[in-house]
């Protein structure tokens, strides 16, 4: 066995036993401040998209925040914008309204629709 891979083996235990994460990169993750400082991260890089057979746009999308990096599925509306998450507590608006623009669920449903 070279020394290079007796190196990467063992890196790669450490790391493992460690309980290091794994580095990933992902391109298209958008933030969104909310006014008590949680700080929600819109990850879009397995977004997937449907139409109801009534017309409404959704998009699946992972929603996570800077204090917990565990990456939970939300879903958004497209029209009128709303957003879904059991992680975060954020649930469907009644009589079919939107969260408006400014808001957190209004600018998270906003960034997964619109990008």
């Amino acid at each position: 066995m070279s020394f290079k891979s007796y190196l990467f083996g063992s890196l790669s235990i450490a790391t493992a036993v460690l309980g290091l994460p794994n580095i990933a990169a992902a391109e298209n993750i958008y933030a969104v401040r909310a006014d008590n400082g949680i700080v929600y991260q819109v990850d879009l890089d397995d977004r997937l998209e449907s139409t109801t057979d009534s017309g409404w746009r959704h998009v699946s999308f992972w929603l996570s925040t800077t204090a917990d990096a565990k990456k939970y599925r939300a879903i958004a509306s497209c029209n009128p914008y709303q957003v879904k998450s059991d992680a975060y507590d954020m649930d469907w608006l009644p009589n079919g309204g939107g969260y408006p623009a400014g808001t957190v669920a209004g600018e998270i449903a906003r960034l997964a629709c619109d990008s």
